[in-house]
């Protein structure tokens, strides 16, 4: 774990409670280099409660968030202009074009520069868009405007809440190679809410996990998968080679995935071991495989897949 001289940004024992509701309980954050950092969480979990601390948008009931070396909640406007922030959709102006947007987002910002408007419009594949109307913009290229404009006081760090919320797969696919780019052509630390387990693990190599107002799990994928492996089998035979692997207390966890495949937990047995079992009992496997955890599996596994409203 870094040190607070080399983190770019520290949230320690954070906590917020809206009245009654405990929203965040005591959780810490470290990023400590550029890269894309997932935030996973169910809907209500405290992803966007989290997010609006760090940006100086709500006061913590009790704990810290650490910008460089720059205390959030005491030097508020200077933490948070080495943030660039993208929450929901951002309210353009839509008779202007995508460049006009920018420009007008930047004297607001108090930045003078003339070409940095078209320079991020490039940087997010909307240079040939820039001259168009925002309001015949598609929701994805909203989105990217978003981006841009979360760009405009070259921030070392972007939160970027649910950034594909709403996309059509192209969309996602755009933001799946934006994304990277940001972060390791740029030199950006990218911290990233979603609930979509297929984005995060194409796009994430770190990914903290919050459940409840709590972190309940922080590392890369293959980190957080500390599990037995299952051992997947396919078999015209599936219910009696389920009947007897159960019997012969090689297992008593069995998924059925189909008519014709299991998934069973087999401690210490490989796959090559269980098919010569099967297959010297008279059974017939068509295909047998070792099968580790997704990401997907580890989040459920965690949090149960709850959907708080909180």
């Amino acid at each position: 774990m870094a040190d607070n001289t080399t983190a770019m940004l520290r949230v320690e024992k954070l906590e917020k409670r809206f009245g009654r509701v405990h929203a965040l309980k005591g959780i810490d954050i470290v990023l400590d280099r550029p890269g894309v950092y997932g935030f996973l969480g169910p809907n209500g979990a405290g992803k966007t409660t989290t997010f609006k601390l760090i940006g100086g948008l709500l006061r913590p009931t009790s704990g810290r968030i650490l910008i460089g070396n720059i205390d959030v909640r005491a030097e508020t406007a200077k933490a948070v202009s080495r943030l660039g922030i993208l929450f929901d959709q951002p309210a353009y102006y839509p008779y202007l074009t995508g460049r006009e947007n920018l420009s007008v987002f930047n004297r607001w910002m108090g930045r003078d520069d003339q070409n940095r408007a078209g320079r991020l419009l490039d940087m997010v594949d909307l240079g040939g868009a820039g001259g168009r109307k925002v309001g015949g913009y598609s929701w994805g290229m909203k989105r990217r405007l978003g981006i841009a404009a979360a760009l405009l006081g070259d921030p070392e760090i972007l939160l970027l809440d649910e950034p594909t919320n709403g996309l059509d797969p192209a969309g996602i696919a755009d933001m799946r190679k934006l994304l990277p780019r940001l972060a390791w052509e740029e030199g950006r630390t990218v911290l990233l809410s979603s609930h979509r387990m297929e984005e995060v693990s194409q796009i994430c190599d770190h990914v903290t996990i919050i459940n409840r107002g709590e972190i309940v799990a922080s590392g890369s994928p293959a980190e957080l998968s500390t599990g037995q492996p299952w051992i997947e089998i396919e078999s015209p035979d599936v219910d009696m080679a389920a009947r007897f692997l159960e019997e012969s207390g090689l297992t008593d966890d069995i998924k059925r995935k189909s008519a014709t495949v299991i998934e069973v937990l087999a401690a210490g047995k490989k796959p090559s071991a269980i098919n010569a079992l099967l297959v010297e009992n008279g059974l017939e496997v068509t295909g047998i495989r070792e099968k580790r955890e997704s990401l997907e599996d580890i989040f459920f596994r965690l949090t149960g897949g709850v959907d708080d409203d909180r």
